[in-house]
């Protein structure tokens, strides 16, 4: 296929034509003019991949530069950066897309630190105001004895790491309202409070309160409603409940980059990656004690890994590892480093391991499924916000279920519905608001960890 280059493509739309459309104007033309076209003015493309017109130039005739139907037609020249552009003004010069990215970069820039950027924090803040207190206080008409907007809203960072997100919830309350941080990670929590300092109760007359709690998110039902005002020594949760809840389940960037921790398998470290690194079993323990089928178990249930067999044997071969490159040594004995498809490369296999070991180091999935069926029910009041960004498979069908389902086992149920609208069967904890909602292209492009991202978030129903 070809592509002809100054030559004029008479009555076209002057703005972005896709390049399908442009073809068949370019091809017309060809058949209209082939006889007063001159060799230069051909220029042939070779297309590779999906792809069809791999050009990027003018089309415009010499002799009609100024006419006013004459059209300047602009094609990407990758497939990658098509498809970044889609969703984006196809006209933007540089200063107007610079202009266009400049408040999601700013914005990131304003919440997030060398500890980690928080993801998706804009449509995390707008789930948790959506609760029924928070909205009484936006429409003053809507007051009631019964809920009144003067009572303190509270909030729960279930997952605080570096205070990113509890830093942008924390501007989005008065004075009064009280935010609790919650983490494992003794450095989280360090990193948080420091960062936070001005919250911290000083000024908790003048700003809202941020309280910094260490604790797993699934044993918090137990835990705040003891927690007291660290000013009027008063339980901050008299009734025992809060509004919203919010739990990234996100490893965080400063763990990742950390060697110490052993999370990542592009830096050499201990082989660890306990989040709570003062108690427990580490990641060292189970591939130097567990037996090869239940190694193979761990990485095909929690990796979906497609070499779980091959790369279980050579771990089981390689015993002792201590470090993150021993491990990845044992993978690369049994995995090519380049693949056809990008799934059986060397690189995603070693995610998929090292998730899977980090997935039962901290047994994420029991931590997560006491959470999303037995603290979010127990500690948000009715009308409160459930808000869960989630990075894998395993974690958003868990958070799909429970929202949906009010289960985490897989269930068929119909919804039918009595003669007044009210649902037949088991009651559910939550109603889901919407479909699950990723980053936008132009937040992946500032932060690329948030490409995997998934939001949902539901509303707790009355009992």
């Amino acid at each position: 296929p070809f592509l002809m280059r100054d030559t004029p493509i008479r009555h076209a739309n002057p703005m972005a034509i896709d390049h399908q459309a442009a073809i068949h104007h370019c091809n017309d033309y060809t058949h209209r003019t082939a006889n007063s076209v001159h060799d230069d003015d051909l220029q042939f493309v070779t297309t590779t991949g999906r792809s069809s017109a791999a050009f990027s130039g003018v089309l415009r005739s010499p002799s009609s530069s100024s006419n006013p139907h004459t059209n300047a037609l602009r094609f990407l020249g990758t497939s990658k950066r098509r498809r970044m552009s889609r969703g984006r003004p196809s006209s933007l010069s540089m200063s107007d897309e610079k202009e266009h990215h400049g408040d999601n970069e700013d914005q990131t820039a304003t919440f997030g630190s060398t500890y980690h950027a928080p993801v998706m924090w804009k449509e995390c803040i707008a789930g948790l105001q959506g609760c029924d207190r928070y909205q009484l206080r936006v429409n003053k008409d809507d007051k009631t004895e019964n809920n009144p907007p003067h009572e303190p809203v509270v909030f729960v960072d279930g997952t605080l790491g570096g205070g990113g997100h509890s830093s942008a919830i924390l501007q989005s309350l008065q004075p009064g309202d009280v935010l609790i941080g919650c983490d494992v990670d003794s450095d989280a929590l360090k990193t948080a409070s420091d960062r936070l300092a001005n919250h911290l109760g000083s000024n908790h007359e003048s700003l809202p309160l941020f309280v910094p709690v260490r604790s797993n998110f699934c044993e918090l039902a137990s835990v705040l409603p003891k927690l007291k005002h660290p000013i009027t020594d008063q339980p901050i949760l008299p009734d025992g409940l809060v509004d919203g809840i919010l739990m990234d389940l996100g490893v965080s960037s400063y763990q990742i980059d950390t060697p110490e921790r052993g999370f990542a398998f592009m830096k050499d470290g201990p082989l660890d990656m306990r989040m709570m690194n003062d108690r427990g079993l580490t990641a060292a323990n189970l591939c130097n004690e567990l037996d090869e089928k239940e190694l193979e178990r761990i990485m095909k249930t929690y990796g979906d890994e497609p070499r779980a067999r091959a790369i279980a044997k050579s771990i089981f071969q390689r015993r002792p590892l201590h470090t993150t490159q021993d491990l990845v040594a044992a993978v690369a004995d049994v995995t090519p480093e380049f693949a056809k498809q990008r799934r059986f490369g060397r690189t995603a296999s070693l995610a998929r391991v090292f998730q899977s070991f980090r997935i039962v180091v901290n047994e994420e999935d029991k931590v997560l499924d006491q959470a999303l069926s037995e603290m979010c029910p127990n500690l948000l009041r009715p009308g409160g916000r459930l808000v869960v960004l989630s990075y894998h498979s395993m974690e958003d069908r868990a958070t799909k279920r429970i929202m949906r389902d009010g289960t985490l086992k897989p269930t068929k149920q119909t919804y039918e519905k009595d003669l007044y609208g009210n649902l037949i069967g088991p009651p559910r904890p939550f109603r889901a608001l919407g479909k699950a909602r990723k980053a936008t292209v132009e937040e992946v492009e500032v932060n690329p960890r948030a490409r995997s991202a998934k939001l949902r978030i539901a509303e707790r129903l009355k009992s």
